[in-house]
């Protein structure tokens, strides 16, 4: 169950809203956590279990910590065996099963930054398995984030308060972040499931590009939606979740951009990898070797299939490259740098989605035909799909583009949207309902 099925919107939602408002407020972090497990279990009975047994060997292993703050030799060791046993599950299961369990990879970093938190002594541990089983499984931001820092969350589990204008907030985002979902990175998804369904060999050229271009909008609207949901909910609960996209097409180079997409990802890694290898204080070798160190986990976290670890190599490249080459020619050049960036990630995208190497490489060859590859069936097939998709492509630009922000900043609240939000919402349940139901692309992660 994901945050945009109907059982989760018409019938789970409505119940666990109704108790948790019903209910005093100290009973409120109680009712949450319950519900949070039971949202997991309906995905995966065995997930919800493996789930419970993490965040009780966890609150074990940093009370153990905490308790040892005057030991170093203990401290760490405690460390050691959280950093161990989180890493070891998330790798069992990645690696050794056919199924991962729902949000497994988001929590696991969750839980590594409270553990972490506390051995540095940013923040206490938790007061009681309570406190910590909220933090962690919080179903708003469950299944794909965004990731919350401890020290920067824990505060607002102990302490969480709502008003109507947060519930008020939090259901617009909730709409919006559904009809991104729903209207447009589900409708632009279909194209890129046709164009597989044809085969890589028979596609044009000029297809091949829209098939990138495609996949590249549905990734970021089906992923930047569930996190306005997430949002949103966690708005309507009383807590403030990061941000985790900030329009990242509209960078000018590879490293914006992944300062702008899944930022709570990225902090995590800034924090918790990139600055303990020493950063960039220690010279332009080991600044790159730290870079292209992240990037390679990041590939691993993110599958276990060798396109993935390809994917970060190639990203750690890039963003090495810009880093000592080609940064200030990117910010000299606006136009460039725009189209530079518009150019490459859809190609990063294209090795992030076909995990077989094979197929990818037939991919590449449409793309750039002079390498040979396959002729085109149907060499005006770009043409059939650019008529049926050309409004969804310009939907997501509008959206994209800075006059969306002022528009929704300024009016959010306003009679008009309030009427446009209702309408998108029922138009979201009616696709729905009729079929247009695919869950989001990172549960698979």
């Amino acid at each position: 169950m994901g945050l945009s099925d109907l059982n989760f919107i018409f019938r789970f939602l409505p119940v666990f809203l109704l108790l948790y408002f019903l209910c005093p407020a100290e009973y409120r972090n109680g009712i949450l956590f319950g519900a949070s497990i039971i949202f997991c279990g309906l995905g995966s009975l065995p997930g919800a279990l493996v789930l419970l047994c993490s965040v009780t060997a966890n609150y074990m292993l940093v009370s153990a910590m905490d308790q040892r703050r005057g030991s170093l030799p203990w401290h760490r060791g405690w460390l050691l065996a959280a950093v161990l046993f989180n890493l070891g599950l998330l790798c069992y299961f990645k690696y050794r099963m056919p199924a991962l369990p729902p949000g497994i990879s988001f929590y696991t970093f969750t839980l590594l930054s409270m553990d972490i938190d506390v051995y540095l002594r940013r923040e206490r541990g938790p007061r009681s398995w309570l406190e910590l089983g909220t933090y962690t499984a919080m179903f708003p931001k469950l299944l794909s984030g965004p990731i919350t820092a401890y020290q920067e969350a824990i505060g607002q589990v102990r302490r969480h308060r709502t008003s109507a204008k947060k519930i008020e907030y939090g259901l617009s985002l909730m709409i919006a972040g559904l009809a991104f979902k729903v209207l447009i990175a589900d409708t632009v998804g279909i194209l890129w499931r046709d164009i597989r369904t044809v085969g890589f060999e028979s596609i044009s050229t000029p297809l091949a590009w829209m098939g990138a271009a495609a996949y590249s909008v549905q990734l970021l609207f089906d992923f930047q939606g569930y996190s306005l949901m997430a949002v949103g909910l966690g708005s309507i609960l009383g807590f403030d979740l990061p941000w985790n996209f900030d329009h990242p097409y509209r960078s000018r180079s590879v490293s914006e951009f992944y300062r702008r997409w899944h930022i709570s990802l990225g902090r995590w890694f800034r924090n918790y990898l990139y600055i303990p290898l020493g950063g960039s204080r220690k010279g332009a070798a080991r600044t790159a070797c730290n870079l292209m160190a992240v990037w390679i986990v990041t590939g691993i976290w993110h599958g276990v299939t060798l396109n993935f670890i390809l994917w970060g190599l190639i990203l750690g490249l890039l963003i090495v490259l810009e880093k000592f080459c080609l940064g200030n020619f990117l910010n000299r050049h606006k136009v460039f740098s725009h189209l530079y960036v518009w150019f490459a990630l859809p190609l990063t995208w294209v090795v992030f989605a076909i995990t077989d190497f094979d197929s990818l490489r037939i991919y590449f060859t449409r793309l750039f035909p002079f390498w040979g590859g396959g002729i085109a069936v149907n060499g005006m097939d770009w043409i059939y799909h650019g008529r049926n998709y050309l409004g969804f492509f310009l939907a997501a630009l509008a959206v994209s583009c800075p006059p969306a922000d002022y528009l929704w900043k300024k009016y959010w609240d306003t009679l008009a949207a309030k009427v446009l939000l209702f309408g998108l919402f029922w138009f979201c349940i009616y696709r729905l309902a009729n079929g247009l139901q695919n869950p989001f692309m990172y549960l698979s992660f």
